[in-house]
């Protein structure tokens, strides 16, 4: 369907050729309330932020196959820009219709989150967001250190840096297409640890 966008998995990297003609990147589509994936119809990358305005306010969150996230309510956007052949899992609030704006083009700008003493979690397909605002720390952590998640079995199942604002935690689910557990399981409890880079330590946050 136009405008519409597909999760796939397969067993080894690979191109898709794809033939036709473009379609109108001013076209206008319906996106429902809940969860969907649509496609980003235009040509050229553009900030998502300014993309998804005219929807901005139905828009409860965005995510890229990689778990970064467009999160309105946090402020926070490191998917950076919309890219053609891509597409984007989006939870709405409500039905709306939608067009992509026909802005200039202006690029957005997200910094490639790094994690030095944390290894990245495996990208297992599906997530969650776990949003940690700079309100919620009893003790603020210093730019640099980093937040790690793990499961029951303390495999680690996502883990990013502290940069002194907002932050969004992907926390990757259970594959559910391998016969071994590989990410986290419906109602499993999450452990959060704190790496000081300083101190060199480690911590387990209490999240009251």
């Amino acid at each position: 369907t136009d405008a519409s966008g597909y999760q796939v998995k397969t067993e080894a990297s690979a191109v898709l050729e794809i033939t036709g003609a473009l379609l109108d990147p001013a076209m206008s589509f319906n996106i429902e309330e809940g969860w969907g994936i649509i496609g980003y119809v235009k040509v050229d990358p553009s900030d998502a932020v300014d993309m998804m305005a005219p929807i901005v306010d139905d828009l409860i969150i965005m995510k890229d196959e990689n778990g970064a996230v467009y999160w309105p309510a946090f402020g926070l956007n490191n998917i950076g820009n919309m890219q053609a052949d891509e597409g984007y899992q989006i939870k709405m609030s409500a039905d709306a219709m939608f067009a992509y704006t026909s802005g200039s083009g202006r690029l957005g700008y997200a910094e490639e989150i790094r994690t030095v003493h944390y290894d990245a979690a495996q990208n297992t397909g599906s997530n969650m967001t776990i949003g940690l605002p700079t309100t919620a720390w009893e003790v603020m952590p210093a730019i640099g250190d980093e937040i790690a998640a793990y499961d029951e079995s303390d495999r680690l199942i996502g883990s990013t840096s502290f940069n002194g604002d907002n932050i969004a935690l992907t926390v990757w689910g259970d594959d559910l297409t391998t016969d071994s557990k590989d990410g986290l399981s419906v109602g499993e409890k999450v452990t959060l640890k704190l790496w000081n880079s300083d101190m060199n330590t480690e911590e387990t946050l209490v999240i009251t």
